[in-house]
Order: C-alpha cells, then structure tokens, then sequence
C-alpha cells in the first residue's frame, strides 16, 4: 500500500441567511523567514510559524478581529507581567505525550540534552496549497520524527481561515498516517492546545506544580490581580475549572481584554475519535481538547489506546472561533457555527472483517468525498463479521458472524451524526455459516443465506430495531455435479428485489437460483421458482437492475456472469460473459458482482485464479459488454461502489488491504488512488451517507 496523500478540505455548506463571508484572507510568506503571515480583510489575523526550534508548526501570535492579541508571547516575545511556565506552550498546536512512548508534546528547548531521546519533534516539510480567497487555505506536510531522526507518522495539515458574521474562523484538518507501527499510548497531555494571553487565565490564589511524563516539574504561579478574568463553559453548562476532564461537544474560553469581551471556541467534529472529546482546559491559560486521554480523566474507569499499522491513517478535525465586541458569543450563535462545521459532511465506511488474526470484526472509517481517502475512525467487536446491510433509514445496521458449525446476526443502533453503533441484540440463525444479509424496509425483515446449511433464515423487527426470534427457516436440497463442492445445498446470497415482493436466492451447491414470494409479513412463500443455471458454475451472488427488469448472477466455480430477463415464471438467460480468462477445470473462484449507481456499469470479482475487478457495460438491452480486467489486491473477496459511484473500493481478504480506485462513469475506467489502507482480512463493506 502506498502513502496517502491527499487535499484535506471539504466542501463548505453555509446556512442561507445565518453567515456572511466577504473578507478576503491572504497569506503571505517572508522570504529568508519560516513565517507566513495570515490577514483577514487586510488585517493581521495569525502567522504560520515552523521554525525547528519550536519541535512544531504553530499558529502564533492570533489576534482576535479587534486587533487584540489573545495568545501569551513567551517565549518568543515575552510580554511583561506574563506568566513563564510551560515553555512548550506557545500559540495554537497538535501533537502528543506519548506516541511510541516519545513526548512530543513537552518537548522544548528548556528539555537537558541528555533527556531530548525521549522527545518526538514535529518537521515542517513543506506546503502543498496554498490559496487566498474568501476562505484561505494552506495546506502543509510534515513528519514526526525521534532525536534520531527516525520519521514515525506522517502528518498533512489543511488549514481553512475565514470571516463569518464578523467571527474570525479557523478550521484544522490533520491526517496522521504511520510511518511505521504506531501507538499513542493514553496520557494526559494533547491533543489540539492553545495557549492564552494572561488576561484570559482564570484567577487563582494557588501556586500549582505540573509533571511531565519524564518526571520534569513546572510551577505556575497564583494569579490574583484583576488582570485575569477569564472563565469557561462547555456545551453542557459546565463552568470554569470544572471543565478540565468533562466530555462536551465543544469549550468557550472568554473574558475581557482591552475592554472588549474575547470569546474562544473550540468545536469537536462528529467524527473525530472519542466524540465528544475530554477537555484539557487549565485554569493557567491551557486551552486544549484531548480525545485520547481516558485514563486520566476518569480515574482509571477508561482507557484509550490508539494503533496504527504501516500506512494506516486518522484524521482529526477542529474549528476554532475568535470574536471580540460587547458581549460574549452566545450559545446559539456557536452551535450555528457548530452545524455548519458538521456540515462538511464526510461518509462513513463500515468494514466487516474475518476476526480469526486479530481483527475486531467492524471497523469504522471517514471517507472524503472528494478524495477518496479513508482515515480510521473506531472500531467493534464482531465475529467473523462477513456481511452487513444498513436500513434505508440509517437508524440500524444488521451484521452477521459468520463462524463454520454455527452463526447469527447483531442488529445495532446507529448515531446519524457520529456513526456509532451501540449493540441492540443477537439472535442465532440456526443455519450454519451465514454468509450474506439483507433487510426489507416495507416489512422490517432480514434474512440470512446460510451457507453451510443450504438455508434461508428469517426474521422479524420491533420498532427498536431489535431482532426478534427467528420467524421462519427454510431448508434447500439437493446437490449438482461437483463432487467435492456440491454434494449438497449452499445458500450463498438472499438478495431483495426492487419492488421488495420477491427473494431471490442463489445456491452454489445445486446450481439453483430459488425466487420466493415475499408476504405482507415478510415471510417468504416456500414453493419457490426455480432457475436452473449450468451444471458446476456454482451461483454465488445476484444483483438486479434498479427496475428489476435484468439479473445478473456471477458464477463462482465457472467464472462467469450469467444475464437474465426477470420474468413471472423465473428467470431467462440472455447472456453469458466470461469474467475469468484463465483455462482451468479448477474452481475460478470469483466472488463479488455489483451494478454502479446509476446502472450503467456491472463489476465483478475474480480472486482465486486472479485477482481482478472486471468491467462490463450494462447495453439497453440488459446484455454485457466486457470493457475491461483491473488487477487488485490478493482474493478480493467484495468490492463495492461508493453511494456517489466515483470510487470503488476493494477489500482484499488475503491482500490483507481495502483498495480505493477512481471511477470514470463515462468510460468505466477504474484508475488507483494510491490511497491503500492495510486491514486484516476485510470481506464486508456499508455506508453511513
């Protein structure tokens, strides 16, 4: 898998009538300095900072739009009168305590020479945008490195700065993606911070001591002048010091300063890891959210680990809001600003995995629409987890566990908003070896094929979601030519057709396709149709046109895509197409078939005797025309179409990675994206959109 690179930034949304953008921002870069000076309507806003000294790129100073200065100066330009501890805080940053057990964050030029092996420093690399306009954006690349110089993780950063209805606005954007095996051990210290000008402090008639992870102490003087007058308050209502530790969606930091009122938001994002995040919120002027550090802000009651393999990567995203005037930005004012940043809207890719290496079986990734890159998200415990299917409504998700002398189906409730899945119930489904699952929104049903038992299973719904005992259970039999493989049924797939009346189900041990009625109820008529297709090609999934007028099977033994007529006495073949070229009297193994959204194209998978995605053009009279072979990873096992169809991504159950292709719905060109992501054994994929 190859490194991820990708622009970071999402389409902005804007509510009509609520925001109003008309500053122009630019960004100007000294010659012989590593400084970009930012304005915003030709006042100065921020500088973009990167010198090595620092161990990190920040934003600093920031001036609030009344010119004021909201961060502290030390210790770069120490003002009088300001506090000196904590030398490593210095303007708006992103780094970490403990990643591959170095800090990064305490690293400072006040660390002795013979402690500095155990900081990380963060390199600048170099820019790769940088655009002015209404919404500025700079985009950056660096690399997280030990004193050794050894790079670690990859970091690109996009920065959005902008004006809205007089509030200065940035929007940060990091991709971190492993360099090598990655950890980031939970610790208190992280993970976006910003550090304030003493105005905004909280008074305090404590002197306080602080401690590193390597045992070096910091003190912070009592502040009890009428210099310091900040507070807080989260979106829970929780104020001042009592924030630090408390998960809220977002955290206003405000006070006066030059007699006007200074507001500072920071907003979590829906889909950034532990949503909503730990607040590291000081009193002394520490502004920070940590969405790693469980253990320390709960007493030991959590924990949060992060792991990332070789070329994996996770995204973090934060918006931060600056305003000053006569009073404090009000609670409504940010959440507008809040919804507009969710507005950005990102997917969500659900991957169902083989769990027997190590996997958890669910495993949740952003997708950016624009780009196609895939950032990691969280992850589920799930066995065998080979098959899943979303409501249309997006409030369920339905996941098999697929295990040889027994099986079942989960069902999980859905967060719209941040994607998580909390576990309803299981239920068994008799049948051995699920391996496919689909669900009927007219009759809130799911059905399983079982592959091991040559079975349909069904079930009905409550309105909770929860999967009630198993209403019906249906046994095939039979068996076909293939003495090894088809001795007897196999349920393969269990596929709904459009107008949601019939069942379509494709069994490879008999060379059958069975088409069951489907009752007001949901239960399925037992005297099927029966389509017999050649003996020993083995039917292995079906897909049907978005009228339900074609069928498509993909031959798993032979290799092949028969096309049908969808008719009231079963199926007419039309076509036969041959998707595996290689002569062999072996199975072929292919697995997959998927229709692009718009019915254009047909795509299935070879994974035994290759491993290709072969390209068909769907002709107005539901034939196929074989346009091209793409080889992918190791036994592609499933593929499918982004919601959009301008990506197709791969899962490789022995290539160990799900690959991301481009697709060209003119040409049905599939190109790579180089924008790979290692998983182990990846079989399953649905969408969040």
């Amino acid at each position: 898998m190859k490194k991820i690179i990708s622009s970071l930034f999402f389409l902005i949304v804007f509510y009509t009538g609520v925001y109003s953008q008309n500053a122009q921002v630019e960004f100007s870069k000294e010659k012989d300095r590593p400084v970009v000076h930012v304005t915003i309507g030709g006042k100065p806003f921020t500088d973009f900072f990167f010198p090595d000294t620092i161990a990190k790129p920040v934003l600093f100073p920031i001036k609030a739009p009344n010119g004021t200065n909201i961060t502290r100066g030390f210790p770069v330009n120490t003002k009088p009168g300001e506090p000196t501890d904590h030398p490593h805080h210095l303007g708006l940053w992103m780094n970490y305590e403990n990643v591959n057990g170095l800090d990064f964050w305490n690293n400072s030029y006040a660390i002795p020479a013979d402690k500095k092996h155990l900081y990380g420093t963060i390199k600048f690399e170099r820019f790769t945008e940088v655009k002015n306009g209404p919404v500025g954006r700079m985009v950056y690349k660096a690399n997280w490195v030990d004193h050794a110089g050894k790079k670690h993780l990859v970091e690109e950063t996009g920065y959005e700065i902008k004006e809205m209805n007089g509030v200065w606005v940035i929007d940060r954007f990091t991709t971190l993606t492993a360099a090598i095996p990655v950890s980031f051990k939970d610790a208190k210290d992280g993970f976006i911070g910003l550090r304030v000008a003493r105005e905004l402090q909280l008074p305090t008639l404590e002197k306080k001591k602080y401690v590193d992870a390597f045992g070096i102490e910091t003190f912070v003087e009592a502040i009890a002048d009428k210099a310091a007058n900040g507070n807080y308050i989260n979106s829970n209502g929780v104020t001042g010091e009592n924030v630090w530790s408390k998960k809220a969606s977002w955290c206003k930091l405000y006070g006066k300063l030059n007699n006007d009122s200074i507001s500072i938001v920071m907003i979590d994002h829906s889909k950034n890891i532990g949503y909503p995040t730990n607040w590291h919120a000081r009193g002394y002027g520490l502004f920070a959210a940590n969405p790693l550090g469980d253990k320390i802000f709960t007493n030991g009651k959590a924990e949060r680990n992060l792991e990332l393999q070789p070329n994996q990567s996770v995204t973090f995203r934060y918006r931060i809001l600056i305003a000053s005037g006569s009073i404090s930005l009000s609670k409504n004012a940010i959440e507008n600003f809040q919804r507009d940043f969710e507005s950005q809207h990102e997917q969500l890719l659900y991957v169902g995995s083989y769990t027997a290496k190590g996997n958890k079986g669910i495993n949740v990734f952003s997708l950016d629409p624009k780009t196609g890159q895939l950032s990691f998200v969280r992850d589920y415990p799930n066995p065998n987890a080979s098959y899943m299917v979303m409501t249309p409504d997006r409030k369920f998700l339905y996941v098999l566990a697929e295990e040889d002398k027994k099986g079942a189906v989960t069902a999980y409730t859905v967060n719209k908003i941040t994607g998580e899945l909390t576990k309803i119930n299981t239920e068994k489904t008799i049948g051995e070896g699920p391996c496919y699952i689909s669900y009927n929104p007219v009759s809130k049903t799911v059905y399983t094929a079982n592959y091991g038992t040559g079975s349909v299973s069904v079930f009905k719904t409550d309105k909770d979601g929860s999967l009630l005992p198993i209403a019906q259970h249906l046994v095939y039999k039979g068996s076909s030519v293939n003495k090894v493989r088809q001795t007897s049924s196999h349920a393969h797939s269990a596929v709904i057709s459009p107008d949601k009346k019939s069942l379509f189900v494709v069994d490879l041990g008999t060379d059958c396709i069975y088409q069951h009625a489907i009752g007001n109820d949901g239960l399925i008529n037992t005297k099927p149709v029966v389509t017999n297709v050649d003996n020993g090609n083995g039917p292995r999934h079906l897909v049907l046109s978005n009228g339900g007028v074609y069928a498509y099977a993909v031959n798993e033994m032979a290799g092949s895509v028969d096309a049908f007529q969808v008719t009231a006495s079963g199926l007419k073949k039309i076509q036969t197409v041959v998707i595996d070229t290689v002569q062999t009297k072996e199975d072929h193994g292919s697995g997959a078939i998927r229709l692009s959204p718009d019915g254009k194209w047909l795509l299935a998978s070879n994974r035994v005797t290759s491993n290709q995605v072969v390209v068909n053009k769907v002709l107005n009279d539901g034939r196929l025309q074989k346009m091209d072979h793409v080889e992918v990873t190791k036994k592609p096992r499933f593929f499918s179409f982004d919601p959009t169809g301008k990506f197709v991504f791969v899962c490789g159950q022995d290539g160990n990675q799900v690959q991301v292709f481009s697709f060209d719905s003119n040409t049905g060109k599939m190109k790579s994206l180089q924008r790979d992501i290692d998983l182990i054994s990846p079989v399953a994929i649905e969408f969040l959109y």
